[in-house]
């Protein structure tokens, strides 16, 4: 009796403890694997400080529009490249170049040199762009004589929402977008020019009617983005706005197409 008894309790305490290693193994694998990405979507505003970066996600098909830029450090080195492997990408498949300003895409060269990117767009004849079963429209046919009217305005459905990525097209090209798409709608909407009066115009806003807007603007910046006189114009539209220099990246994700929480409040 002794001798099963003895016998028994040891070979279940091997089941256990293969068991145990064996749950260990799992956890490590699904840490290290992007299987949670298989089953997912996000639009991520990532925080660069003053400038632009944006990661649209849809499955394994990965969209940067802009990278940021920083003239004081590798900021694709110390954070694009981090923020998209803590996520678990692994490659970019197309880089979107809004327009050339150097908090937009200044990081670009660096990404490329160390991070797998696959198609490198800026011009206005690559669209409408099909990314997988992403597609983006831009709305600036007319691009100007100063680098922020070139600036792509693209418009993308996605998580069950219209977005709208207004890079910093300014007011001018605000208005013939308007002209042009009188039907033009979004929920979520980049601000342009990171809160800038030269962007944001009462009629382009009251035009598109976002059910939010995103700003991504540097804490204490020397231009004194977003401007009051925008923040104010917002709030008279009763539309919300985000920042990330309040929040820091600002992340939308759905998980087996449905919304992670109350995402969109």
């Amino acid at each position: 009796f002794f001798g099963f008894f003895y016998y028994f309790r040891e070979l279940v305490a091997l089941l256990q403890e293969r068991l145990l290693l064996g749950g260990l193994a799992f956890t490590i694998l699904v840490g290290v694997l992007p299987i949670g990405n298989a089953m997912s979507g996000e639009v991520s505003f990532i925080n660069v400080g003053q400038g632009d970066a944006i990661l649209i996600r849809d499955h394994f098909t990965s969209v940067m529009i802009d990278t940021g830029g920083n003239l004081s450090f590798d900021l694709a080195q110390e954070v694009d490249i981090p923020y998209l492997r803590k996520n678990r990408i692994y490659k970019i498949d197309y880089l979107i170049a809004s327009h050339g300003d150097f908090d937009h895409i200044g990081a670009a060269q660096s990404l490329s040199q160390h991070f797998h990117v696959s198609h490198y767009v800026s011009e206005r004849e690559s669209f409408p762009l099909r990314c997988g079963d992403l597609t983006f429209t831009n709305y600036n046919l007319w691009g100007g004589n100063e680098e922020n009217e070139e600036s792509l305005v693209l418009g993308l459905d996605f998580l069950g929402k219209k977005w709208l990525f207004t890079g910093d097209a300014p007011i001018e090209i605000e208005k013939k977008i308007i002209r042009e798409f009188p039907g033009l709608d979004c929920d979520i909407l980049k601000v342009g020019h990171h809160g800038s009066k030269t962007s944001s115009s009462y009629d382009f806003l009251k035009a598109i009617t976002p059910q939010i807007g995103i700003i991504s603007v540097g804490a204490k910046n020397k231009y004194g983005h977003p401007d009051d006189e925008v923040i104010k114009r917002f709030e008279e539209l009763g539309i919300p706005l985000r920042r990330t220099d309040q929040e820091g990246t600002i992340t939308y994700q759905t998980y087996f197409s449905r919304p992670l929480g109350n995402l969109f409040a």
